[in-house]
Formats: C-alpha cells, sequence, structure tokens
C-alpha cells in the first residue's frame, strides 16, 4: 500500500507532462527503419542537414540519435505540449482543430515543420536541423496511443499498475516502453526485424501502412487507444474537463488498477509492432515526399 501511495505521489508530481513517448528504443527504432525506406534524393538532404555522409548506416544513426532530440530538450524549449494532442473519448475527428488552440499540437507541428522542410515557409526560431528533428520525433509520438487520447488522466498517466512492467509503472509508461520492452531492447535488433515483416509485405500491404496524412494517422491512434486501452480495459469515462496534474483527477481514475496482465501485454505486441511499421513508413513517406 505505502509502495502505491509512493508511485501515485510521483505521478502526481510528473502528471503534467506526458513521459516520453516510445522512449528510446521505439523512437530509434522508428528512425532506423524509416532510413532504410528513404529515396537516394531525400537520404541525400537528410544527411546534409544531419552533417553526415550520404551512406545508408551513417544516416540511419544520425536520424536515430535525432529523433530522441525533442524529448532531451522540451524542458528548455517549452515545447512539452507539441508532444500529443488532448483528444476526448467521445470527441469526432472534426474536434481536432479545436483540442489544438495555437496550434500547440503533435499533428499541427508536424505540419508546419514539413512546410518548413520543403521550404514553403521560413522560421527564424526553428533551423532546420530542428524541423527535421522535430517531424522524426513527433511522427513517432502520435503513433503512440496515448499520446491523442486523454479521460481526465494525461493520457493513461494516472493510472497505476498493480505490477511494473520493465520500467513502466502506469498505463502510459506501458505503452510508451514497457510492451516495446518486453519485445526487445535493442533498437538497432527491432528495427532489422521490423524491417523484414516489412520487406516480406506486398506492395499494396506498404501502401496502406504508409498512406494518409498527420491528422489521419492520430485519429487512427486516437481509435486504437479508445478499443484496445480504455474499452478493453473497462477505464471508467469521465466528464471531460482540463486536468493540470494526477492530483487533480477523478477519484475513480486514480484508484483504478488496468488489468494489464501477461495475455494484455502478449496480445498488444502485435498493436505496438504495426504502430512502430506504420509510423515509420509514414515518416519515410513525409521525408521523400518532402525531399
Amino acid at each position: 500500500m505505502k509502495r502505491l501511495v509512493l508511485l501515485w505521489t510521483l505521478c502526481c508530481a510528473l502528471g503534467s507532462l506526458p513521459a516520453y513517448s516510445w522512449w528510446q528504443t521505439g523512437h530509434r527504432t522508428i528512425a532506423r527503419v524509416a532510413a532504410a525506406h528513404l529515396t537516394p534524393a531525400a537520404r541525400t538532404r537528410v544527411a546534409r542537414i544531419l552533417n553526415v555522409a550520404d551512406n545508408p548506416a551513417d544516416v540511419a544513426d544520425a536520424l536515430a540519435q535525432a529523433s530522441v532530440w525533442a524529448d532531451e530538450t522540451k524542458g528548455e524549449t517549452h515545447t512539452g505540449n507539441w508532444h500529443y494532442i488532448n483528444l476526448n473519448l467521445d470527441d469526432h475527428k472534426s474536434d481536432m482543430t479545436e483540442r489544438c488552440p495555437h496550434h500547440n499540437c503533435a499533428p499541427a507541428r508536424i505540419h508546419l515543420f514539413v512546410e518548413q522542410l520543403g521550404a514553403k515557409t521560413h522560421s527564424t526560431e526553428w533551423s532546420d536541423l530542428d524541423a527535421l528533428r522535430y517531424v522524426v520525433h513527433l511522427v513517432g509520438d502520435i503513433h503512440q496511443p496515448l499520446h491523442t487520447i486523454t479521460d481526465d488522466d494525461l493520457g493513461g498517466n494516472c493510472e497505476l499498475l498493480p505490477v511494473p512492467i520493465e520500467r513502466a509503472d502506469n498505463l502510459h509508461a506501458l505503452w510508451d516502453g514497457g510492451i516495446v520492452a518486453e519485445i526487445s531492447h535493442k533498437d538497432r535488433e527491432l528495427a532489422n526485424n521490423l524491417n523484414r515483416e516489412i520487406d516480406a509485405w506486398s506492395s499494396f500491404h506498404r501502401y496502406w501502412a504508409s498512406r494518409g496524412d498527420q491528422d489521419d494517422w492520430t485519429w487512427e491512434s486516437h481509435e486504437i487507444a479508445v478499443r484496445d486501452v480504455y474499452q478493453r480495459l473497462h477505464i471508467p469515462a469521465e466528464v471531460p474537463r482540463k486536468v493540470a496534474g494526477c492530483q487533480e483527477a477523478p477519484a475513480a481514475i486514480t484508484s483504478f488498477q488496468p488489468a494489464t496482465d501477461a495475455t494484455y501485454i502478449e496480445e498488444m505486441k502485435p498493436v505496438v509492432r504495426m504502430q512502430l511499421e506504420k509510423a515509420s513508413l509514414r515518416l519515410a513517406r513525409l521525408l521523400n515526399d518532402t525531399f
């Protein structure tokens, strides 16, 4: 009981800022797989921006390193709210604009930085290197389903796990990295495995996985969160309101312990793998189209 109280206290202290999505393994994996699917022209431009040699290995390593920069610096850049969008359980896709005031959410920022990289806009605040690093990271973010939803729980940050999975002690962290860690701790290994799976797909399957834009991808992730997290785990549906921290979350949320047993983890692994694969192919297509 004391341990649960301590964990909930930490959740309250940190709850106003969602945990790093996909942790490092997931973000680096997405970047590595995306690098393998860049066109020669796009790879050359990415190599130039990242200031590395124009070859697959160096670009993959540099893009993997760039993929976590936005998390490492969001405290000093004050851009934490760029990493997610708070869509309510009963929202519709048409509500996305309203949930993103002043373009301060992940899908809006992806669009703005892609416009900059495509030389359609110019920024005096953010360099092309910054823009690329944000695009790589935020595309990954919106494919983590709990970065596209809230139920007065900060995207699952306020529901503690009965038993921690890897380093994940709340529902958000489970999807950020706990399930990924159950698949693999090594981004190179995981990227190689995912690339082998993608290589076995038909051309139509690859097209299906890479289609759409950032709003489509965000809404798809939101629907996954509703179905595979909130409905599947029977999390109480709350009246939508702005919650600044877990200390403000409803008691029905903070006292709820999701049934994230071994069966749930095994059944969610394919969902996570597919989200990583789709994020990778979509990021590659976005960069190919832009460059």
